[in-house]
């Protein structure tokens, strides 16, 4: 009876410590630099966080150059050095090929996230750059 309970311990242990992972890929191949964030994937679930510095009157050019995928949700939101959002965009699955241009206000860091939530079958390539 000990050694079922020692088993069921380190059984119980493992899936609360595994229960508490909120981030992952599966057959998934990812690069992010400075300016580049690309990946390919079977099943995707992670958040990516750029600090961006800034000066006043700063434009930020994000282009989404390839962004595909079957299920879930892609969320680009940047937010200013007080932590206000500043720009938000939302993907449904689908193919997406689009710029946009957020203009900086202040002088800082301003926060780019990248979120995917449960995204499945997938790629995609986005980049940004200020000027």
């Amino acid at each position: 009876m000990g050694i079922r309970s020692a088993y069921l311990l380190l059984f119980l242990l493992c899936f609360g410590v595994l229960s508490g992972c909120t981030e992952y890929g599966t057959k998934a191949i990812e690069s992010v630099t400075e300016n580049e964030f690309k990946a390919t994937y079977e099943s995707y679930n992670k958040t990516v966080t750029k600090k961006i510095p800034s000066i006043p009157d700063t434009v930020l050019a994000i282009q989404v150059q390839e962004l595909q995928f079957k299920k879930g949700k892609v969320t680009i939101k940047v937010t200013d050095p007080n932590g206000k959002e500043v720009f938000k965009q939302e993907f449904e699955p689908g193919t997406y090929q689009d710029g946009y241009a957020v203009h900086f206000d202040q002088k800082g860091d301003y926060e780019m996230t990248f979120t995917f939530e449960h995204v499945e079958d997938g790629k995609h390539l986005i980049t940004w750059e200020t000027d």
